[in-house]
């Protein structure tokens, strides 16, 4: 007899009954939309000038979709906790944001004002304004690393990189666009008057908000694009990957932010590693194409980024200049934080340091609460000077917001995810045709290495959590035909 939901009519049926390969297509579908949905949320505020509160609505539909997904997998066993570890780890940090949330609600009703208890209960569960990293998004986060974990279909995953690598590339011409002088597309960050006193400095940030985030970004994708460019037979992908490697770090050193160049020179290092495992069981060689093995492409795609890297250093110079972008975003920009003062001599992650660990010392339980940063450090007359909403260290900030627990949480779930793309390794020492291995080993080891210097963002993090969920998904070698 046929299955039903819950006992009820045969309507239901779909869901219990539906075969392996139907719920291998829904779930690439959905995840599709979780890199693809956030994107065009993206390009309607930059684009369009439309309402910032799209980059919440959007993320949440994939997100709270991905959760719907999950739990058809779950009802139809697909799925255990016994078969994937790390599934305790996120519950652990979703009952602990919620927590969080929680301990701002008690507090914001007992010790503020009502419109000020409002706004801090509405920014512990939406976020702060333009940043949109609440209670709810934090949810939607998880929602898509479980989705992925599901993943069984290798092609899914490869279609899931391409998908990524071309919306790179879209943002990548766009930031060259960003780049040009008194051209002024689609840019936030063509001046810094307000912070650095410069003009037509024309920093690229692409669809990801700041040139910050959008160096976390670049480091996702310059990871995938680069094991593909240097592993894949097929000529056409190698290619186009390589084109993006080179024009991901072109833009890259537009952005005046140290992040890219971290996160990309993390990711230079482990593809090589993963080029040494290959050479070591005789090496990847390809029939057609000018480079016959995968080692000379890699030297071919790291000679293009030297002479990139030596041609913008002799024609505009490179530039750090992160503290100038951080404050130019939330001071300037989106006027969430204030009391900048210009003639600070801290850096930029001195000035995080300083600020996450008042919060700490104030709750180290529950923290000030989700994307509650600015918000708590706008209380006090002497954290108000140079006050941040970001600690530019994403393990710090999650202390700071959601207490000591979750970042500890956190960092545990960073090392398993780490530690299990470097295994998965070994799957593709022994078949080289595997290559999105490294490919999301280097995205995501990467991305956990620049995390220290950057922040998570709702037009970055769903990227990050979604190939961590394909780290750990166990089941990818029992692909579904």
């Amino acid at each position: 007899m046929p299955k039903n939901l819950f006992g009820t009519t045969e309507k239901s049926n779909f869901i219990l009954n539906m075969k392996p390969a139907a719920l291998q297509k829904l779930t690439g579908i959905m995840l599709m939309l979780c890199i693809i949905v956030p994107q065009i949320g993206n390009f309607f505020i930059a684009g369009l000038d439309g309402n910032s509160a799209l980059l919440g609505t959007f993320l949440y539909l994939s997100g709270f979709g991905s959760i719907l997904v999950f739990i058809i997998a779950m009802l139809k066993k697909e799925q255990t906790f016994k078969e994937n570890p790390s599934y305790w780890l996120i519950i652990f940090m979703a009952v602990w944001a919620f927590a969080s949330y929680y301990s701002v609600v008690l507090s914001a009703n007992a010790d503020f004002d009502p419109v000020f208890a409002s706004e801090l209960i509405s920014t512990a569960m939406l976020g702060e304004y333009g940043r949109y990293e609440g209670l709810l998004s934090i949810l939607a986060y998880f929602g898509i690393f479980l989705l992925a974990t599901t993943v069984k279909n290798k092609k899914t995953i490869t279609m899931l990189m391409d998908i990524a690598v071309g919306c790179g590339i879209i943002q990548g011409v766009i930031a060259v666009l960003q780049h040009i002088p008194n051209f002024d597309f689609l840019t936030d960050y063509a001046d810094m008057r307000e912070t650095l006193a410069l003009r037509d400095v024309m920093l690229s940030s692409g669809l990801s908000d700041s040139p910050i985030f959008y160096g976390s970004f670049l480091t996702i994708v310059t990871g995938i694009a680069f094991s593909g460019a240097v592993f894949d037979k097929n000529l056409t992908r190698a290619r186009i990957y390589g084109g993006a490697v080179w024009l991901f770090w072109l833009t890259g050193l537009f952005t005046s932010s140290i992040v890219p160049i971290i996160g990309i020179g993390c990711v230079t290092v482990i593809t090589a590693i993963a080029v040494l495992l290959d050479r070591k069981k005789g090496g990847t060689k390809f029939e057609n194409g000018l480079f016959k093995t995968a080692a000379a492409r890699f030297l071919v795609l790291l000679g293009g980024i030297a002479v990139i890297f030596a041609v913008v250093f002799l024609v505009q110079g490179i530039y750090i200049r992160d503290r100038a972008i951080a404050y130019q975003d939330g001071f300037a920009r989106l006027l969430i934080i204030t009391g900048y003062v210009p003639n600070e001599t801290a850096s930029l992650y001195e000035i995080g340091f300083e600020k996450s660990m008042h919060l700490i010392k104030t709750d180290p339980i529950f923290g000030a609460g989700p994307d509650c940063m600015a918000k708590m450090l706008s209380l006090t007359e002497d954290l108000i000077l140079n006050s941040l909403d970001r600690s530019y260290n994403e393990y710090l900030y999650v202390a700071a917001t959601r207490g000591i627990p979750s970042a500890i949480a956190f960092a545990a779930f960073a090392v398993y995810v780490v530690r299990r793309g470097f295994v998965g390794l070994k799957g593709f020492v022994s078949d080289s045709s595997e290559w999105y291995r490294p490919a999301a080993a280097a995205a995501v080891a990467a991305y956990a290495v620049q995390a220290f210097f950057s922040a998570s963002s709702v037009t970055v993090a769903p990227l990050f959590w979604l190939f961590c969920g394909i780290i750990c998904a166990k089941s990818i070698d029992k692909a579904v035909k």
